[in-house]
C-alpha cells in the first residue's frame, strides 16, 4: 500500500490519471522502457520480492476478475496521501480507497494472518504542501493513518511494516547547495515520531498484531549528508526535469547509481537497494 515508493504502475489502469511515471527515461536501468515505476530500476516492493523469492507484485487494478491472485499484490498509488484530498485531482487511489480494494481480499477464502501488509504513505500529505508547510495536517494524518490500522486489522490482516516518510528536506525539490531544509525536515521527524507510536501502540492493543516500522528517514538523510560513504558520488538527482515531464532528457547523468535521487524527489535503485535492507528485517520481525 502506499505511494510512489511503492507503485509499480498502478496509475496506468486509473483513467485520466496524471501522476504517472510511465514515460522515458524511467525504468532505463532496469527495464530499459518505462514500467509505471517512479525510479531507474527497481523499487522496494521489487527488491524484497527478489529476496523472499516472489514474483514481482502485480498492480491490484491491473488484475482481471476471476482470475486467481497472484502471490503478491500491489496497491500503491503514485502520488496518493493518507489524506483523501491530497492530489485528488491528480486521479490517484487514496489510501483509504487502498483499504477498501484490500477490504475485497477479506470476502475470499484466504487466510489473511499469511500476509504482511507493508505501507508507504504520508510523503505526499507533506510534500503536496512544501510551499506552505503551515496547511499541512499532521493530527487529520495521523488519525487517517491509526484508523487505516485498526480496519486493517478488522479485516484479518496481522501484520503490519509501516515506513517513515523519508527526508523531504533533503530531496532535490528543495534543497540548495546541497544542504537539507531543517524547517521541513523538522516537520516530517515530527510526524515519523507519532507514526512510529501509533503503529506499535495498534499492534499492542489489538491480540495477534504484529507492527514494525522502518525508519527510511534517518538512513536517507545520512545517504545525502555523506554520499561517498555508502557508494554514492552525488546527493542530488540523476533526471532533474523528469517530473517537469519536458526535455525529460536534458541534463541526464550518465549513472544513476552514482547518485542518491533519481529525479528531483524520488530514489535510484541504488537508494533503494540499501531501504530494502532494512525493510527486510522489519519483514522478518512479524512473521
Amino acid at each position: 500500500m502506499g505511494d510512489s515508493i511503492f507503485d509499480v504502475g498502478t496509475n496506468k489502469y486509473v483513467k485520466n490519471s496524471v501522476s504517472r511515471c510511465d514515460f522515458v527515461p524511467y525504468g532505463e536501468t532496469r527495464f530499459s522502457k518505462p514500467s509505471g515505476r517512479c525510479s531507474d530500476g527497481f523499487i522496494i516492493p521489487d527488491l524484497i520480492n527478489k529476496v523472499i523469492g516472489l514474483p514481482f507484485s502485480r498492480p491490484f487494478l491491473g488484475l482481471k476478475a476471476g482470475s486467481q491472485l497472484p502471490l503478491s499484490i500491489n496497491f500503491a498509488s503514485d502520488g496518493s496521501g493518507l489524506l483523501d484530498s491530497t492530489h485528488s485531482d491528480w486521479g490517484v487511489v487514496s489510501f483509504n480507497e487502498q483499504l477498501k480494494q484490500l477490504a475485497q481480499l477479506s470476502k475470499k477464502n484466504l487466510n489473511l494472518n499469511d500476509f504482511v501488509v507493508v505501507i508507504s504513505s504520508a510523503g505526499n500529505d507533506i510534500a503536496a504542501n512544501l510551499q506552505n508547510i503551515a496547511d499541512i495536517d499532521l493530527k487529520a494524518m495521523l488519525m487517517s493513518l491509526e484508523k487505516g490500522l485498526e480496519q486493517l486489522y478488522k479485516y484479518g490482516f496481522r501484520k503490519i511494516v509501516y515506513s517513515s516518510v523519508g527526508a523531504l528536506g533533503c530531496s532535490p525539490i528543495v534543497t540548495s547547495g546541497g544542504k537539507c531544509v531543517s524547517e521541513i525536515n523538522n516537520l516530517v521527524e515530527e510526524f515519523n515520531v507519532q507514526a512510529r507510536e501509533i503503529v506499535l501502540g495498534v499492534a499492542k492493543r489489538f491480540p495477534g498484531m504484529k507492527g514494525t516500522f522502518v525508519d527510511g528517514y534517518s538512513l536517507i538523510k545520512s545517504y545525502v549528508e555523506n554520499p561517498k560513504r555508502f557508494g554514492f558520488k552525488n546527493s542530488g538527482g540523476c533526471c532533474p526535469n523528469c517530473l517537469s515531464q519536458k526535455n525529460t532528457l536534458s541534463g541526464l547523468c550518465k549513472n544513476p547509481s552514482d547518485y542518491v535521487f533519481w529525479d528531483i524527489i524520488h530514489p535510484t535503485e541504488h537508494t533503494y537497494m540499501l531501504l530494502a535492507k532494512e525493510f527486510m528485517k522489519k519483514i522478518i520481525e512479524v512473521l
